[in-house]
């Protein structure tokens, strides 16, 4: 049966692809040392399973590296033989356990994931069953990762893994708003003082990217317009005319107040309060409405989307693209 020497070797060259690992001496290990002293090989058992339990125990990412690759030395340096077999595969078993925890089981480098699966052959194997768990796919586990990271930033910028495909096709026409909203900076950040001093999130501005490119004087064929794209009964409803709808400072703040009532209005989901913007509450409230009846809770604007204007479909997955491209999660 394979020795634990030779598995603990491929863990150590797992540990390549992580922080590097310096090679042991050369020198007599314990093994040998106890090959015919029986305390100095339960003196080396207990030095490893302490320092597996020290790993186990440890809090800081850091120091927790160090002490899995030095859990996975101390393992290494025992033989296994007659009944302390079983206890010492164990002990092997935790020493793997809190490396991958810290290194994952498929640790980046240059190695393809099917050559890490043969390193992980017949010697980890023999281990038990345990030793050998599915390999985790590398772009499973980057997806995992960056929805974690959506998931850790603003509410307003968060969309889940299925809707991923929807922000990545807004991409293109994110990148060509995004060069107006580059040359707007100034304009943006007097929009996102107007916002924060409202109680709003800051990333509303980029609206005003996605509505007008940032023009003040911009008018759609439907009759929007100015910075924000009034339509004309809402802009009277918010205390704008024919000329302050096209003033940056007034529309600004009419917007914010408009902004603020949709977000009440909807419950604080910004996505559906940015569908309503662009469609209109009486809409967006008649789907939330059909949906919420069939699926039993509130939806989201990805549980209704599909049902909503075609331009709507597509507003909010762009502006989380406009977001994204002008760095607001960086």
């Amino acid at each position: 049966m394979p020795t634990l020497r030779a598995a603990a070797a491929v863990l150590l060259a797992l540990a390549a692809a992580g922080p590097p690992v310096q090679a042991r001496t050369a020198a007599t290990d314990s093994t040998e040392a106890a090959a015919g002293d029986p305390l100095a090989w339960a003196r080396a058992v207990v030095q490893a399973r302490r320092a597996v339990e020290a790993a186990e125990a440890e809090a800081d990412p850091d120091r927790k590296a160090a002490l899995a690759t030095e859990a996975v030395r101390a393992v290494d340096a025992l033989e296994t033989g007659g009944a302390s077999q079983a206890s010492v595969r164990a002990l092997g078993l935790r020493a793997q356990a809190v490396y991958e925890a810290v290194f994952g089981a498929v640790a980046t480098g240059p190695l393809a994931p099917d050559e890490w699966g043969a390193l992980r052959g017949p010697a980890l194997a023999a281990l038990g069953p345990n030793f050998a768990p599915p390999l985790v796919d590398p772009v499973a586990v980057a997806a995992q990762r960056a929805e974690a990271e959506r998931a850790a930033g603003p509410a307003a910028l968060f969309y889940p893994a299925d809707a991923v495909a929807h922000v990545e096709a807004q991409r293109a026409a994110a990148a060509r708003l995004a060069r107006a909203g580059r040359r707007g900076r100034r304009t943006l950040g007097r929009i996102e003082r107007v916002l924060l001093r409202r109680g709003l999130p800051a990333e509303l501005q980029y609206v005003a990217v996605i509505e007008s490119a940032l023009n003040p004087q911009a008018e759609s064929w439907a009759g929007a317009e100015g910075l924000w794209q009034f339509m004309p009964a809402t802009a009277e409803e918010f205390g704008l005319d024919s000329l302050t709808v096209h003033q940056e400072g007034p529309s600004t703040e009419a917007a914010a107040r408009y902004l603020r009532w949709l977000g009440r209005r909807f419950g604080g989901d910004w996505h559906l309060a940015l569908a309503a913007y662009n469609c209109g509450v009486g809409r967006v409230e008649g789907v939330v409405r059909e949906v919420r009846a069939e699926i039993g809770r509130e939806p989201t604007f990805w549980d209704v989307r599909e049902r909503l204007p075609r331009e709507t479909q597509h507003y909010v997955p762009r502006f989380l693209a406009v977001a994204e491209a002008l760095g607001a999660r960086s």
